[in-house]
């Protein structure tokens, strides 16, 4: 009874310092600077440390006020694994989603393995301001269609405004021009 104790203890405590496997991890590469006004872009949906991934399936969340969906093409991950298919999901503007969007292999064999793009996003920037992007419905499936544990980080996206010519700098052009040319003029006197 001793030794079954001691025996479950040294499983415990090695099993707490193992080296935890690296979780699989669903993120977004969004641009680096601030996106102006009316500017057309690109975000894409990451995978780091897959293990095995034979299909995927996630929604997408946004503002709607500052960006607008306008596509959803497939990354090259999960094609790398060989041939796919792929379902771009559905557009909501109006509530600000990405739903269903999906990919899978097709055929026996192994999932792809490491890093890489699953989906790009297109949008068009709308209005100024800075919005939050998150994951719902986020599944992960391995080549035997068991779940693969995932975690999410959310991401964020700011939209500049348009820079307009500064009205001061304006002003000051224009009254440089004038006293050029009231000193080019002669002067009558009296």
């Amino acid at each position: 009874m001793k030794m079954t104790r001691l025996a479950c203890l040294c499983s415990a405590v090695l099993a707490l310092l193992a080296e935890p496997a690296a979780a699989t991890t669903l993120s977004f590469a969004t641009p680096a600077t601030a996106v102006p006004v009316g500017q057309a872009f690109t975000l894409d949906v990451l995978v780091t440390d897959a293990a095995d991934l034979y299909a995927f399936q996630f929604d997408i969340a946004f503002d709607p006020t500052l960006v607008q969906a306008t596509g959803v093409q497939e990354g090259g991950f999960l094609s790398a694994g060989g041939a796919t298919s792929f379902l771009p999901g559905s557009i909501d503007n109006l509530v600000g989603t990405v739903s269903f969007t999906a990919g899978t292999l097709t055929g026996p064999g192994p999932g792809a393995t490491g890093n890489g793009v699953v989906a790009h996003l297109s949008f068009q920037a709308l209005a100024p301001g800075q919005g939050a992007l998150s994951f719902g419905n986020v599944v992960l499936l391995d080549s035997a269609l068991g779940e693969i544990p995932t975690s999410t980080l959310a991401g964020s996206l700011t939209v500049a405004a348009v820079p307009e010519p500064a009205s001061a700098a304006l002003l000051s052009l224009g009254l440089a021009g004038l006293a050029a040319g009231l000193r080019r003029r002669p002067r009558f006197g009296c």
